[in-house]
């Protein structure tokens, strides 16, 4: 009996100590607040940012998002708690709640126990720097919640830094708010001065808080954006193709290639002198000479090429000629000098688009060669997660295409022209939500060409301004040696820009685009003319593209309402 005693007592010591000392004995990764009981395990899909803005970086933190997979993709996490606690940022937990969209798991959230017993939690996540930097204006969006109907007021704070800083450095802060306790709620943030080192912060501050605390319990952070609310600041689109041969030649005739600017290098995958797959990788830098590269794992034909998050990315083709596509994906990684097998293309394919949304999610649009126009399927690509998602009914009925014209302006996919059971001139643009999943498609105006269509184009996108460039002519045969430029901002085709240096086909993703200093140029190497070409032709001359006087958008109206600091101090929320 004694001997029960005083197990019993003991006992009842260590829960007074643990009480004493701030612990509960409970998920460390939890919440105070009990879970809904009715709450089920579900993969949810919230919707999206409703702005034309471009998504200069996105996270939906679908895939791990603990401290370790968070630097990895950039970010700098610091914990200033006093007393440090046992967590820091972690992966979502369903059993709190659900992620805003993607897998139920796939959010990054903080808790009471970032401290012990009562403490001032302060834990900070830092985004990552921005390729090219921030500019005044641009706009930090993200979902944020605690748990419903939670006593307990937990606050974030948003902050802005020009300087790249540590959290002792110099910082503004750009509001602070009580976190949402009735689901998930958009916040808005904007950056109010330009820097090339400008980064944004995610700062969980409580004060009395802690597992004996009063002010904090749990938060999470989902579906990250940093938009772009005005176009880049180039005036000059070049409007003249310059002369033949003012940029080398190719190495070798290639058609069915891909190319793609990273950095200050120009890749080109190059199949062989007949179109078929080969390993062959060119580069060429502004002013030099052509070189050969590392070759690529996988040698295809009629693949796509793109460059997002300091990599590029080989997606697609055949494998021995193009009408037979495949579902590999290549990345190449300059910093290493190696190619990496990554998850396999949901379906095989060639003859498709990719584009690069915010440097995190490469959308593949198109294909396959044959059977292309009962293909409604987008498939996307998380970079992050090395995983893929598939649409399977995005594009409208009937409007499935291979070898067409794709590109992305902002938050907008545009399709034009191809070939499904006929020469197409028609256009669609898919608009991107917050997510991946949400891509809404819209009829735009044909391409106006007087042919029955193109097909064979090439298609590249820089703000606000969309081209179509060469192609095979529909009706009349032969090939095209026009440009149509579509502007995004009136929501038409603006004009052609003829005498391309040659006429050519076969070169969907063979088109690349770039500013060069002040100048947007548009770069094509190789093609087809009825034989295989070398050329490398180049839309770079001339003064600026008429009718682009003015390539910056801001919201005509915003939505305004009051947020609850803690401690009290006025910030607002930006819809738009």
């Amino acid at each position: 009996m004694t001997r029960n005693k005083t197990i019993l007592l003991s006992s009842v010591f260590v829960l007074l100590l643990g009480v004493t000392l701030g612990f509960i004995m409970q998920d460390p990764f939890g919440s105070k607040t009990p879970a809904n009981s009715d709450q089920k395990p579900y993969v949810s899909n919230g919707s999206g940012i409703q702005t034309d803005g471009t998504p200069i970086y996105t996270d939906n933190f679908d895939g791990n998002n603990d401290t370790t997979a968070l630097r990895s993709r950039g970010y700098l996490i610091y914990q200033m708690s006093t007393p440090r606690g046992s967590t820091f940022w972690f992966q979502g937990n369903s059993g709190v709640f659900a992620a805003y969209n993607g897998p139920t798991t796939g959010y990054v959230c903080a808790n009471f126990n970032a401290t012990t017993g009562v403490g001032q939690i302060d834990v900070w996540m830092v985004t990552p720097k921005i390729s090219g930097g921030l500019i005044a204006g641009d706009s930090l969006y993200f979902w944020s919640r605690s748990p419903d109907a939670s006593t307990y007021p937990d606050s974030i704070r948003v902050m802005y830094s020009v300087s790249d800083s540590t959290p002792s450095g110099t910082w503004t802060e750009l509001g602070r708010f009580k976190v949402s306790t009735s689901g998930w709620l958009l916040k808005g943030f904007r950056a109010p001065t330009a820097s090339a080192n400008g980064r944004f912060a995610i700062r969980y501050n409580v004060a009395n808080g802690g597992p004996s605390g009063s002010n904090s319990d749990y938060i999470g952070i989902d579906a990250l954006n940093i938009i772009r609310t005005s176009g880049p600041t180039s005036t000059i689109f070049a409007s003249v193709w310059c002369p033949l041969n003012t940029y080398p030649v190719l190495p070798a005739a290639t058609y069915f290639q891909a190319a793609a600017w990273l950095g200050d290098t120009l890749y080109v995958q190059a199949p062989s002198t007949t179109g078929a797959a080969q390993t062959t990788i060119y580069r060429y830098t502004i002013g030099g000479t052509w070189t050969t590269g590392v070759p690529c794992l996988v040698g295809v034909t009629g693949a796509t090429l793109t460059a997002a998050n300091g990599k590029l990315y080989l997606i697609g083709g055949g494998t021995t000629s193009v009408t037979t596509g495949s579902n590999n994906v290549q990345e190449y990684n300059p910093a290493t000098g190696t190619w990496t097998a990554k998850a396999p293309l949901p379906a095989a394919l060639s003859a498709h688009g990719t584009v690069n949304w915010g440097d995190s999610v490469l959308f593949v649009v198109g294909g396959p060669y044959t059977g292309s126009a009962t293909n409604q399927a987008v498939h996307y690509y998380r970079i992050a997660s090395n995983t893929w998602g598939t649409l399977a009914t995005s594009l409208p009925a009937g409007q499935g295409r291979r070898s067409q014209a794709t590109g992305i302006v902002g938050n907008k996919i545009i399709i034009a022209a191809g070939y499904n059971t006929a020469f197409l001139k028609n256009m669609y643009i898919g608009t991107i939500g917050s997510d991946a999943t949400q891509l809404t498609w819209t009829a735009g105006p044909d391409v106006p060409t007087p042919w029955t269509g193109i097909s064979r184009t090439g298609g590249a996108g820089y703000y606000p301004l969309f081209y179509l460039v060469g192609g095979e002519r529909g009706g009349i045969g032969g090939y095209s040696d026009s440009t149509f430029v579509f502007n995004t901002l009136t929501n038409t085709w603006q004009l052609a820009v003829d005498n391309k240096p040659v006429a050519m086909s076969n070169m969907w993703a063979g088109v690349a685009i770039k500013k060069i200093n002040d100048t947007v140029k548009v770069f094509v190497p190789g093609g087809y003319n009825g034989t295989p070409s070398a050329t490398f032709d180049v839309l770079g001359c001339g003064g600026t593209i008429t009718e682009v006087k003015n390539i910056s958008t801001v919201p005509a109206d915003y939505s305004l309402s009051q947020n609850y600091p803690n401690p009290f101090n006025p910030t607002t929320k930006i819809n738009f």
